[in-house]
């Protein structure tokens, strides 16, 4: 590294329904402003925005604006909450800025609600004509069933982590795969030698979509990424966070399940997800950034943790984020 990269402050909103996604915005940034000692965006050389929008183009230009982008730099990334973290967390490091606000947004009510892609088992393009979230579920159950990990335990999985978010149940043969939809804004402030909670490492991957079962493996995915940590001894310490977002709970279970091996902990333990992850909170692209504003909220200055964002149909864009106090890049 050529600049260690702390986040400075936090600052999300997210709900069902909770409203016009621009006070969300708005409200996300100045929290996030604020715990970074800031008033305003003055200090800010780049500002880095990812949102469901992206998708089809609506509103970028206006809630980046509300995020602080009239007349400051200003990158979109149209991919994941993920590559939005790395692309911010890569200016810092090669020197292109000092001080990044990295902001994200989501209707995810309107992608559960009249988004055709909703849990795509194909990519949207080749979506079966009138196909519903749950028939769509169905056919990625089948898919990944045999091959990533145990039915039962992934169904359990996703109740638990419903209920714990005080949601009921879902019903039908594959309604625990479905995410729990919700609209959201998350902002952080990522700044170079700054006090805070210290990005420790981050790796991320790409695998073009394939229905094959043998390509779709999140905890596959989850361990590829992991390899390629420029410091893979960031993960040796003891997490005490880890958050997933992904397009289902399924998903989750699935890569988890390698990661924590190694920490000898089980899905059931309360230290995971202990905000829900997508089986309660999803809001599309952006959802990641909830991830990690919840893993850098839990840990402070001197906890470590991990948040992995799962993109994609079904996640097979990843990427692992290591978050830590100071002893970690001791």
């Amino acid at each position: 590294m050529t600049a260690t990269v702390a986040i400075a402050g936090t600052g999300m909103r997210v709900g069902r329904a909770i409203g016009p996604i621009e006070d969300a915005v708005r409200a996300a940034v100045r929290d996030a402003l604020a715990g970074a000692g800031m008033t305003s965006p003055d200090g800010v050389d780049m500002i880095v925005t990812v949102g469901s929008d992206i998708l089809d183009g609506a509103m970028v230009a206006t809630r980046s604006g509300i995020a602080g982008a009239y007349g400051r730099e200003l990158m979109t990334v149209p991919s994941s909450a993920g590559h939005a973290f790395a692309a911010a967390v890569a200016l810092i490091e090669s020197g292109q800025a000092n001080r990044v606000l990295l902001v994200g947004w989501g209707e995810g009510t309107k992608f559960g609600v009249r988004d055709g892609r909703t849990i795509q088992a194909d990519p949207f393009y080749a979506r079966p004509l009138g196909a519903t979230p749950a028939v769509l579920a169905t056919l990625q159950a089948q898919r990944l069933a045999g091959r990533a990990i145990d039915v039962e335990a992934a169904a359990g999985y996703g109740a638990a982590m419903r209920a714990r978010a005080g949601l009921p149940p879902l019903s039908g043969p594959a309604g625990w795969l479905v995410p729990g939809w919700c609209d959201g804004a998350a902002a952080l402030v990522l700044a170079a030698g700054s006090a805070g909670v210290a990005v420790a490492d981050f790796a991320t991957i790409f695998h073009p979509y394939c229905p094959e079962p043998d390509e779709l493996d999140p905890a596959r995915w989850v361990e590829e990424a992991t390899g390629r940590l420029r410091r893979p001894e960031a993960l040796r310490a003891p997490l005490g966070a880890i958050e997933v977002g992904a397009p289902t709970p399924f998903c989750e279970a699935a890569a988890v399940r390698d990661l924590l091996a190694g920490q000898g902990w089980t899905v059931g333990d309360s230290r995971l997800n202990p905000s829900g992850g997508g089986a309660v909170a999803h809001f599309g692209p952006a959802t990641g950034l909830a991830r990690i504003v919840s893993v850098a909220d839990a840990i402070g200055g001197s906890g470590h943790g991990a948040a992995l964002d799962l993109a994609g149909p079904v996640g097979q864009a990843t990427t692992v984020i290591v978050l830590g106090g100071a002893t970690v890049l001791q």
